[in-house]
């Protein structure tokens, strides 16, 4: 399948080449003999949300932490700088001409069946930080999600909103975004699989959204929250706001005054005032907070998807290895206990999502 990859590589230069030869600089080597190269996509230009600079700052945590351990972990950061289509192109060249072991992305994804295919064709071990639907194939294939599902968490906060309000006077607000239409899909089914048909409000429509948010019951915010700040303030103390996974507490803290009407899904664990964290939970906390503030719950599995590998490596950076190792069983990470199998590749356990809630700009959330 590598083979394929560079093959196709090599026609598409083949096509664009200048008729003339021009010289360039060697290239610096980028995959390191004895070390687990890891190749991480992450959004940290552009205008796509949500940042992911609190995933680079995890990342660099755990290789500070790690730095003289065994496996030792070669770490590069591409910037895909909000864009789908270099998120792609930058998939392969990490697998192509980087000669990657694994890849983490860390960016909003359309994991359709061209997204999946081209996951497939790097024939390396793809962990996803960010919610995507549960990505198994014939035989497992090569992607792992760590983050809950779109599904997973859409279940979670109906769930949440059904035991405090009526969800027939529900709205679903969506700016389109790319995260934003998975969401939305995700609300939608779960409120038909509870016989409710949803109203859908577009962001852009300001008017109508104060208007149903005035009288809706529970507002179901899909994608990152920038977009709706300023209508959320106008939400009455009646409305439910329930935010993306996404978010973080920076989003959450420019509500000020709505920010206590306002939750959000995510990782139990980094939650200020979270019970039973086990030490090295409690210790990823405390060090994030002394580098960078408030870790995000996307930030806690990008550090998880750098100890997952690690842990079994074993020593090799073997993708066949990898995958059959991660799919073997569980791990305890920071963000929840992963299970892989050949017919699981999302392996978020929902007992570790919590409605978190803004105290403070920042300030560590806590549990709701």
């Amino acid at each position: 399948m590598r083979a394929l990859l560079l093959a196709i590589v090599a026609a598409l230069g083949a096509c664009t080449a200048p008729a003339k030869p021009v010289t360039s600089p060697t290239p610096i080597p980028t995959h390191v003999p004895g070390a687990l190269n890891v190749t991480a996509l992450l959004d940290l230009s552009g205008s796509r949300w949500p940042s992911g600079a609190p995933q680079r700052d995890a990342l660099q945590l755990w290789t500070d932490q790690h730095a003289t351990a065994t496996p030792r972990v070669r770490l590069r950061i591409v910037d895909v700088a909000g864009s789908a289509s270099r998120t792609l192109i930058e998939l392969r060249r990490a697998a192509v001409e980087d000669r990657a072991d694994a890849i983490i992305v860390g960016v909003p994804v359309d994991y359709d069946d061209a997204f999946a295919r081209a996951v497939q064709l790097t024939q390396l071990p793809v962990l996803f930080t960010l919610p995507i639907a549960d990505p198994v194939t014939t035989g497992g294939g090569w992607a792992f999600a760590l983050a809950p599902t779109p599904s997973q968490l859409a279940r979670t906060m109906l769930d949440d909103a059904a035991a405090r309000a009526v969800l027939g006077s529900s709205v679903v607000v969506t700016d389109e975004s790319a995260p934003a239409i998975i969401e939305r899909a995700a609300f939608v089914a779960e409120l038909a699989s509870r016989g409710v048909t949803a109203t859908i409000v577009k962001a852009a429509d300001g008017t109508k959204l104060r208007t149903m948010l005035a009288s809706a019951s529970v507002a179901l915010f899909a994608g990152p929250p920038k977009p709706y700040v300023d209508a959320a303030r106008t939400a009455t103390t009646g409305t439910l706001l329930y935010f993306s996974y996404l978010c973080d507490g920076g989003d959450i803290g420019d509500l000020r005054d709505a920010a206590p009407l306002a939750t959000w899904p995510g990782v139990r664990w980094i939650a200020a005032n979270a019970t039973g964290a086990t030490p090295g939970r409690a210790a990823f906390l405390q060090a994030f907070l002394d580098r960078a503030g408030p870790p995000t719950s996307p930030a806690a599995s990008a550090f998880d998807a750098l100890t997952l590998l690690a842990a079994v490596s074993n020593g090799s950076g073997d993708p066949v290895r990898l995958r059959d190792q991660l799919q073997a069983g569980s791990f305890i990470g920071i963000a929840t206990t992963y299970t892989f199998n050949p017919a699981r590749r999302a392996g978020f356990a929902s007992q570790d999502l919590a409605f978190l809630r803004y105290t403070g700009a920042r300030a560590t959330p806590v549990l709701r």
